[in-house]
């Protein structure tokens, strides 16, 4: 791996130095039997990393996408939830529907077809696809790819994975400016305009919903609580450490939640990747009280225009999205293997 961050390297060393003072302890070791050592615990660490911040996918093969090139097969896979490049030119995989959801076969990222979701002022406000996968799991990690239009300006929300209830699949939505009560948690991968800080489309960050999150103390509401790079806590935004993705162009954004292990800890995660770099990874989140709440919803979204959206003196007439190449699965998933 090469350039790695700081943040990484410090990783490594506090693996690196534990396992030397451990060859150290079991008697009088050679130099070379501390060198192993250091350099096995090094490569372990280097191995657990994400892709490099540099952009470059050189832990890339780790992710699922790299067995299957150009995703063939990949909805095949055990670990894989839900898989659709678009290329049925329908919108037949996913549940539900509405809004402005349009097949289209001129701005396709692989392929024939991907989907675009037109936002127009006055009209609608946006459109948006669902999928559950019950009874879901613990760990899901949900990969799409997303271009957005040459002059896109901002949205209100965007894509989602939520937890709801296996007897009741609504459980998490329509939860705005509510603190989950043990039914739901969920979180969002949104870019965020950072009340114009931020050149368009905005900032990416996670825009998230949990047993411990803060309260707007202005407005009395639970509001989602967003996660800025690069972690491991929330962050600010418009920080040194944001990420500004580019306009009109095809990019790979993949985020995650991982789901704290029993009620009273709070060793969950969430974590978020764009073109196979890792973004921002969050710890110590407390996401639900009932370990039988999982993850098992995908929610495709591009929505505002609305009478709450905060980005109002940026709207212009017309915005759009297009969105191809989803998968949602158990681990890990990376850009397509080209």
């Amino acid at each position: 791996m090469k350039n790695p961050s700081a943040l990484a390297w410090l990783g490594i060393l506090l693996m690196v130095f534990p396992a030397a003072r451990a060859a150290e302890l079991s008697g009088p070791p050679s130099t070379d039997t501390v060198r192993v050592a250091a350099a096995q615990a090094a490569k372990r660490a280097v191995d657990a990393l994400s892709p490099a911040p540099n952009g470059k996918e050189e832990n890339a093969a780790r992710g699922l996408a790299a067995q299957y090139p150009g995703d063939q097969g990949i909805e095949k896979d055990p670990d894989v939830f839900f898989a659709d490049d678009f290329e049925s030119g329908t919108m037949k995989n996913w549940d539900q529907q509405r809004g402005r959801v349009v097949m289209t076969e001129t701005q396709a990222n692989a392929g024939r077809w991907c989907v675009q979701m037109p936002m127009e002022r006055g009209k609608n406000h946006g459109g948006d696809a669902i999928k559950w996968f019950m009874p879901g799991a613990d760990t899901v990690y949900a990969r799409f790819y997303v271009k957005f239009s040459p002059d896109y300006q901002y949205n209100h929300h965007f894509v989602w994975l939520g937890a709801n209830q296996r007897t009741n699949k609504w459980s998490a939505f329509g939860k705005a400016g509510l603190k989950p009560n043990g039914t739901y948690y969920s979180t969002g991968l949104e870019p965020w305009f950072a009340w114009g800080k931020n050149p368009p489309p905005g900032e990416i960050n996670l825009y998230t919903y949990y047993l411990d999150m803060e309260p707007d103390r202005k407005m009395d509401k639970y509001w989602g609580n967003a996660f800025f790079p690069p972690g491991p806590g929330k962050g600010t935004a418009a920080s040194a450490a944001r990420y500004i993705p580019p306009l009109d162009r095809w990019q790979c954004w993949e985020f995650m939640i991982q789901a704290n292990t029993a009620p009273d800890k709070a060793d969950g995660k969430q974590a978020m990747w764009v073109d196979g770099r890792l973004v921002g990874e969050f710890t110590g989140i407390r996401w639900r009280n009932d370990p039988d709440l999982k993850v098992n919803c995908f929610w495709l979204e591009h929505y505002g225009y609305d009478e709450g959206d905060p980005t109002k003196q940026y709207w212009k007439e017309s915005q759009a999205v297009w969105f191809d190449d989803v998968v949602v699965a158990r681990r890990y998933i990376g850009p397509i293997k080209r």
